[in-house]
């Protein structure tokens, strides 16, 4: 991880990567290439003269299972302490190998130092028998002290939400320190006032739709707030939770494109953030309501690989006293189209054809839009246009508009289309 210069560079780990960004915090390095191996030990150094209220706090069982630290196993802490201090001064022994992290010689010599780098040390490193980021049946990580010394300092740079702490993992050294640089701070703060709470993010969802619903509404998209990024990172961005709690590490993995982070931003932008939180609450209720799993991963899924929201709204609806579309949602659903999907023009064009739908006579508009709902296919969505295209229904397609429908998912369409047909006009209420 360190070349001939002592400077630090990106593993692709990400809960190392996210340490090489709290150590740069901590610096006040402001990318993880200025940071130097001496950064690093200052960073353990400074985790150290806070281990004790850390543990107070009850979170670092979330990172190291078995760890005296965390008030288990008391008769090993000086053993623990010895090994953190080493790894504080840079002067554990090592031995030949070559990291499993960053590929660098030489590691840690774990053996010597009675300490093994696994869950004691490093999240989600397994046991002596299941390891799921490495091998199954290793007994410990062959890693150098640069990238434990990473590890290590997670701590002071993870907030935490139901499922355990989270982190936001991007792939430019300068914007990874700029994403942890606000739960540095939080923790920071409450180490100094004593106050844990401040800690827990506020969501009372679990797992991926937690996830979700905290990094859309992140202050790292707000270009109002300060602590935004300087730039949307072009590889997008992962969004991690998780816990070292009970017999085995587990976690949520949340991948984010760049084109789903420009659509949180201008959701917070237009003010309508609150529906696409709503919309979160509604997948985790009609997952419990009707025992139907699809909707707990639908909405991430669906923004994770940049799909049309239309469908899981319908559902939405369709279990509404109402059965309508409100103007908030109509808004992001247009800016999920714009900004997410880059499919401005489909939603430019099945709007204008639902508004032609709404002024054909009531007995018509009726009719088309209760046999859209139960549309599955190409051939009959062409079949009902053209059918309300006849002279006394008067619905008029044109050939581009024809073109659009064409391209893409017809059950997309569809849905959108139909959503677009009964949403809320100006003037009535939300």
């Amino acid at each position: 991880m360190t070349d001939s210069s002592d400077r630090v560079h990106l593993t692709g780990n990400p809960f190392v990567d996210v340490g090489l960004g709290v150590a740069a915090c901590e610096t006040g390095r402001p990318s993880i290439v200025a940071l130097s191996s001496d950064d690093l030990r200052h960073a353990v150094g400074n985790l150290r003269s806070h281990i004790e209220k850390l543990g107070s706090f009850k979170i670092l069982a979330s990172f190291w299972v078995n760890n005296p630290f965390m008030g288990k196993n008391l008769g090993q802490k000086p053993k623990f302490e010895e090994f953190l201090q080493g790894l504080e001064r840079g002067g554990l022994p090592l031995r030949d190998g070559h990291c499993q992290v960053c590929g660098r010689s030489p590691v840690i010599n774990t053996a010597a130092t009675g300490c093994q780098a696994d869950r004691c040390w490093f999240p989600l490193a397994g046991s002596g028998v299941s390891d799921p980021c490495t091998l199954p049946g290793l007994r410990d990580k062959a890693i150098c002290s640069d990238c434990l010394c990473a590890a290590v300092v997670l701590p002071s740079g993870c907030r935490s939400c139901p499922d355990g702490p989270y982190f936001i993992h991007v792939t430019e050294p300068d914007l990874q320190v700029e994403a942890v640089a606000e739960a540095v701070r939080t923790v920071s703060a409450a180490l100094l006032t004593n106050a844990s709470n401040t800690i827990r993010e506020t969501t009372n969802l679990r797992g991926r739709l937690a996830l979700l619903d905290i990094v859309s509404g992140s202050v790292l998209w707000d270009q109002s707030q300060s602590g935004h990024l300087t730039r949307i990172p072009g590889s997008g961005a992962t969004a991690i939770s998780f816990s070292n709690r009970g017999e085995g590490p587990c976690f949520n993995e949340l991948h984010l494109p760049a084109q789903a982070l420009e659509f949180f931003q201008a959701i917070t932008e237009a003010g309508v953030r609150e529906v696409f939180h709503q919309w979160a609450i509604d997948s985790q209720d009609f997952a419990k309501k009707t025992n139907r799993k699809y909707y707990l991963d639908e909405l991430c899924g669906s923004v994770e690989e940049r799909r049309s929201l239309a469908r899981l709204v319908v559902s939405f609806v369709r279990h509404r006293r109402d059965g309508r579309v409100g103007k908030g949602e109509l808004k992001v659903l247009q800016i999920y189209e714009d900004k997410a999907l880059q499919r401005k023009e489909r939603f430019d064009t099945l709007q204008r054809i639902a508004e032609r739908v709404r002024q054909m006579p009531s007995r018509y508009s009726e009719s088309f839009i209760k046999q859209l709902g139960n549309l599955g296919s190409k051939n009959t969505l062409l079949d009902l246009l053209k059918d309300f295209s006849k002279k006394q229904r008067g619905l008029k397609i044109t050939p581009n508009e024809l073109r659009v429908i064409n391209d893409g998912p017809i059950n997309d369409i569809i849905n959108l289309l139909y959503l677009l047909c009964i949403a809320e006009e100006e003037g009535e209420s939300a």
